[in-house]
């Protein structure tokens, strides 16, 4: 289990790096946030139970961001039974503190226990995230409350870093007052934006992209993968 909130973090701090011998390298000052309490209604199930090679997607995002965060954040609904899974880094499991008000209110449920200056955000249904995407963009983060892609045009808030700090009053305010889209919270913020053909250094095939949001699209995952 994580410690609370650092309220004494710098929101200027940047991330380090620090090794895993063969697996690649962690970076100090980077916590991953899993949301996994969506309805999941196009799905038609949990989608953080579901299965792709015999494994629930819950736990091929823990594998991945594992191998670059110091620590994780899983954000699930009130009441939500969570699949087993294991985690290289120490997690701590939250409730959103709404009732399904989307990913924005997630964000906030994360940040308030989130001890590090940066948090990298993504969900349940994108199993196959590029750990080198995720060091790029914390790389960017520097002079930035939050970092994100922009693919064929489209801002990606689930792939992004935040600065935990500087958005947790401005993304609880937007919540309070039933603003719930992430992109318009971050209005105000320092932003750095990343272009897909700068996010395909690190990922050449944009596969941190692909969401398995239906259980078609879950099986065209599953085909990519050989």
């Amino acid at each position: 289990m994580t410690p609370g909130p650092n309220p004494n973090a710098s929101n200027r701090s940047t991330s380090r790096f620090y090794g895993l011998g063969r697996g690649g390298s962690r970076m100090e000052g980077l916590t991953a946030v899993v949301l996994v309490g969506g309805k999941s209604s196009r799905f038609g199930s949990d989608k953080a139970s579901a299965l792709l090679r015999g494994r629930p997607l819950l736990q091929w995002v823990l594998d991945a961001v594992g191998q670059v965060c110091e620590a994780v954040v899983v954000v699930k609904a009130r009441g939500q039974v969570l699949p087993d899974a294991t985690c290289s880094v120490p997690m701590t499991v939250v409730e959103d503190l709404y009732d399904a008000q989307g990913p924005l209110a997630g964000l906030v449920a994360a940040f308030e226990v989130v001890r590090t200056p940066l948090a990298f955000a993504t969900s349940c249904d994108s199993p196959l995230a590029e750990p080198a995407l995720i060091r790029f963009l914390a790389s960017r983060a520097a002079e930035a409350d939050v970092v994100y892609p922009l693919v064929e045009g489209r801002p990606q808030p689930l792939v992004a870093v935040y600065r935990a700090a500087a958005c947790l009053p401005v993304f609880r305010e937007n919540v309070e007052r039933g603003q719930l889209r992430v992109v318009v919270a971050y209005e105000g913020l320092r932003q750095e934006t990343v272009t897909g053909e700068e996010a395909a250094t690190a990922d050449p095939r944009l596969r941190t992209f692909l969401n398995a949001n239906t259980p078609e699209r879950l099986a065209e995952i599953d085909a990519l993968l050989g």
